[in-house]
């Protein structure tokens, strides 16, 4: 955690920059500086209605000079009385000649005038106490200072028993609406790691009043299963694999038990870039020599050549231990799965990564069906895993995300920039299932990434017996909360829940005692999803609405719980995520409606059931390349955006972390792209975790990702919060990676592919490089259309503007043009809030074609999908026009076969025209549409 120095006027806060700039002489930076902060007064004076006293002496969080575009990022809080106000936030971009190429702020006008008072009524180690309490964690133990300082700079605590980290503590104004109060600033990494608190309490009563979190999760409730005729994988049981786990513990001290056969020096076996898991290529040895001596001159390994002799000791305690571990200066990769209860942590042990021996030879075996605590199956895991978290330290560094902008290493190359924060990549944590995430602390401070074992749904099995009608072998799901079943058996008889009070016969566990308390005592307890809107106000099927129904199950005596779906004709299945708060001793599972109905029909016709639940061999998130890519994008889109000292500005808080989790999936999609793919394949996040085939789905998300409008249709209006519209995290993060995905094709179809993801050339590169530099510019707690600006303008200033129309009709297409309305995005307003889309370009823009195949034909501005079509085919432009359009079908003599009624210009930017084709004989056709500026056409194919 930096802790910032207080200073009066511009020349002190200059002087601040230049420290901030080693290598650069003093005397030639103070007055730059100083012109930077004069220029930012001036300009958040003009733009704010801000006194002078409002931008006078702000704090400067970080200001670096990015080598690859010569443009100096300088970051800025507002500062009262002495005290950094928290999201209060500014930036001034300059080009190399000290010009302000870009400048935004947020102070908040008149500060000074609603500040209280900057004495507090609580000490630090009280403020330690009261977030605690806020938090929900337990009072701190033995709380004692190890860095002294004053308050508005910051006090570092010891862990207190409740932390991993030491714990900061800073005294500063927290900014609510239009006022502001005094706050203690206190940042807890949560000990069960689910959660790296950064909390500010109110410094005078200790009321809990924000917080965001440096941990961004993955949201297991959106982690759905479609099942398949047959699993995709055969697999045997976990419970064969489970006995291996003592073995596997034994192996990573001697791994030489689980080698493979290559026999290769100084080689990895895993699945390379771009390949996104098992499913899509073998395992291939990959030399160490691959780590670009640019990004990564000592290598990726303690044990190479370029290394510098034992200055690894410190960071992973390897001392004279003689080992080769997956521990470097960009990652340490190791076995985290030590307790099912927190995890450990444990990156100094010497027995919890994989042993390449003297030779440096990391190939270990793979065989899927043996399960993840096979003990080569596990060091195959974490060996892919570093693998991979080094080739994105490369490749994202290659494109902006280096030293001075906050990335990932434990020895600086240079002089800039903080080291001593790798990545902590924790392989089959132990904390948690069906999940991954994230930790993002300011730059100084590790990253950390936590991969998760996955359900194999596929592979689950309920084998029930009785009535001919019901017997069989039915997929499940499993949930979060309660004992899993390798340690306490799904097995007994089902017994229908009656609460007396819900409908359908009172079997949706709304209320207790149960009527039947006595036949469900000692038997599973059958119950429907559903049904009881008084255990949530806002969603009757929800997560914590099945919890209460267990635990409800578990008061009537029943010995385990399975739920099914309340819809009766789906065959998805749910795991559900969420925390035991409730005090939940019983295993639960759930089923699809289809299936529950059809046990749930024998029960009442009176058949006595009975079930065997069988959990399918895990699989095992380190193998899936794209949420690895996906998580360690979280890392870059906190760092990069506000700067690397303030990584609060995607605050899941106050909804803009969404924005996050799109960059992550774009970062994911691009870091898994193969020669040949085209923008309009469908492309899906987690297949493999999720037990998908890769070209099905659906994986995590709710639609594929495809710049065929047929298959994606997302536009700004999908956000809001109209019903159906969307404002849960990763939901929202789907329309944002859609646009940049979008954009990403059209680089590719503009500048071409290279498959040489170090290269500056190639429109898959130069989209990576934009949309990082972006990160750069855009504002703190940014907006879509923050977003859209911050590419805009880094288009700009490192290309001259020469993509800029392409930029905006990719976003225009999606909703996101001209006119479109962001809303209000701070003060703890959601980005779903007050937004309106628009599909119209700048004046003098033109309307161009957006290039694109396989599945929607692009010419003259026109889009026309499904191509082929068969009884439909929609008709869409982003062209203008003061008069409705004319939408016409012609065939290739020129005669009109189809026409529609005028379309309204805002109607075919937004969702177009359907035109009926099932009449038409196959072949080929034109489509025309006329507007008041011109007359446009395409071909399209029609097939019955």
């Amino acid at each position: 955690m930096n802790v910032l120095p207080t200073y009066s006027g511009y020349r002190k806060l200059a002087l601040a920059i230049a420290l901030a700039m080693p290598g650069l002489v003093l005397a030639q930076e103070v007055a730059p500086a100083a012109q930077v902060l004069a220029s930012f007064a001036v300009k958040a004076r003009a733009q704010g209605h801000l006194t002078e006293a409002d931008v006078a002496n702000p704090t400067v969080t970080s200001s670096y000079t990015d080598a690859s575009t010569g443009l100096t990022h300088t970051y800025l809080q507002q500062r009262v009385n002495g005290l950094t106000v928290f999201n209060a936030n500014g930036a001034v971009h300059t080009d190399a000649s000290g010009k302000v190429v870009y400048f935004n702020q947020d102070f908040l006008a008149g500060a000074a005038a609603v500040a209280p008072s900057a004495t507090p009524g609580l000490t630090p180690e009280q403020a330690v106490g009261a977030a605690a309490k806020g938090l929900s964690l337990p009072m701190p133990v033995a709380l004692q200072r190890v860095t002294e300082g004053r308050v508005a700079d910051g006090i570092v605590f010891n862990k207190g028993g409740i932390s991993e980290e030491n714990i900061p503590v800073r005294l500063m104004y927290l900014r609510v609406d239009n006022k502001l109060v005094l706050v203690w600033n206190v940042t807890i990494a949560q000990l069960d790691q689910q959660h790296y608190w950064n909390a500010r309490v109110d410094a005078q009563t200790g009321r809990l009043l924000d917080r965001n979190d440096y941990t961004v999760s993955e949201q297991t409730t959106f982690r759905q299963h479609v099942m398949q005729e047959q699993a995709r994988r055969k697999l045997v049981p976990t419970t064969a694999a489970i006995a291996l786990d003592a073995k596997a513990a034994k192996a990573l001290k001697n791994a030489k038990g689980a080698k493979g056969t290559t026999g290769v020096a100084n080689s990895m076996t895993v699945i390379p870039v771009p390949f996104e898991s098992p499913d899509l290529s073998p395992r291939v040895v990959v030399p160490f020599s691959s780590a670009n001596p640019l990004y990564s001159p000592y290598g990726w390994q303690v044990g190479d050549t370029r290394a510098p002799s034992a200055f690894y000791a410190d960071a992973y305690s390897l001392l004279s231990s003689g080992k080769q571990l997956t521990r470097g200066n960009n990652v340490a990769a190791y076995d985290d799965n030590a307790t099912t209860v927190t995890g450990n942590g444990n990156v100094a042990s010497t027995t919890n990564s994989p042993d390449g021996g003297a030779n440096r030879d990391f190939d270990f075996a793979f065989n899927q069906p043996l399960g993840p605590r096979d003990p080569g199956n596990l060091a195959a895991g974490i060996t892919n895993l570093f693998y991979w978290n080094n080739m994105l330290h490369d490749v994202m560094m290659s494109k902006g995300f280096d030293e001075v902008s906050g990335n990932f290493q434990y020895k600086n190359i240079g002089t800039q920039g903080l080291g001593n924060d790798f990545v902590r990549a924790e392989s089959q944590d132990g904390s948690g299932r069906n999940n991954a995430n994230f930790s993002t602390p300011v730059d100084g401070s590790n990253g950390r990434m936590q991969m998760y074992l996955f359900d194999n749904t596929g592979a689950n099995a309920l084998t029930v017996t009785g009535a001919a009608s019901a017997a069989g072998s039915y997929r499940f799901a499993s949930v979060s909360f309660g004992p899993r079943l390798t340690k306490r058996p799904l097995t007994g008889r089902l017994v229908l829940v009656n609460d007396g009070v819900s409908a359908d016969g009172g079997d949706h566990g709304c209320a207790s005692p149960f009527v039947n308390a006595a036949a469900v005592a000692g038997n599973i307890a059958f119950i429907q999803r559903g049904g009881c809107p008084q255990l949530t106000t806002l969603n009757p099927r929800a997560t914590n609405a099945f919890a209460t129904k267990v635990k409800r199950a578990q008061d009537n005596g029943a010995t385990s719980v399975i739920v099914f779906d309340s819809l009766g004709t789906t065959t998805n299945l749910v795991n559900f995520g969420g925390t035991d708060t409730v005090g939940i001793r019983i295993p639960a599972i759930f089923i699809s409606g289809a299936d529950g109905f059809r046990l749930r029909s024998a029960i009442l016709a009176g058949a006595t059931l009975n079930a065997t639940a069988t959990l399918g061999a895990d699989f095992d998130g380190s193998f899936d390349n794209g949420v690895v890519s996906h998580e360690f994008g979280h890392g870059i889109s906190n760092r990069l955006t506000g700067g690397p000292a303030n990584s609060s500005c995607l605050n899941s808080a106050t909804g803009n972390q969404t924005m996050g989790e799109g960059w992550s999936d774009f970062f994911a999609l691009w870091m898994t792209t193969r020669p040949g793919e085209d923008g309009a394949t469908n492309r899906y996040m987690a297949t493999y975790d999720n037990g998908d085939p890769y070209a099905v789905g659906p994986g995590f998300r709710r639609k594929p990702y495809s710049t065929n409008f047929a298959q994606n249709n997302y536009t700004y209006a999908q956000l809001g919060t109209a019903t159906g519209r969307f404002q849960e995290t990763h939901d929202v993060g789907e329309v944002w990676a859609t646009v940049l995905w979008d954009l990403n094709w059209q680089f590719i179809y503009r500048y071409g592919y290279n498959a040489d993801f170090f290269s500056a050339t190639g429109g898959n590169n130069k989209a990576l490089k934009l949309v990082l530099d972006g990160c750069k510019l855009q504002v703190c707690n940014p907006g879509f259309l923050d977003g859209r600006d911050g590419l805009l303008r880094a288009d700009s200033l490192t290309n001259r503007a020469a993509n800029a129309g392409l930029i905006w009709n990719v976003f225009a297409r999606r909703g996101m043009g001209y006119s479109a309305v962001q809303g209000n995005r701070v003060n703890g307003a959601p980005l779903v809030t007050g937004i309106v889309q628009a599909f119209d370009l700048p004046p003098g823009t033109p309307a161009i074609a957006l290039s694109s195949k396989n599945g929607a034909t692009a010419g003259n501005a026109l889009e026309a999908y499904p191509n082929p079509a068969q009884n439909v085919l929609t008709v869409r432009t982003q062209l203008t026009s003061t008069v409705p359009m004319q939408v016409d079908m012609l065939d290739l003599l020129g005669k009109t076969v189809l026409r529609a009624v005028p379309v309204p210009a805002g109607q075919m930017q937004q969702s177009g025209v359907e035109l009926n084709t099932s009449r038409l004989a196959s072949g080929i056709y034109i489509v025309r549409v006329t507007t008041s500026g011109g007359t446009y056409s395409t071909k399209v194919s029609v097939q019955h």
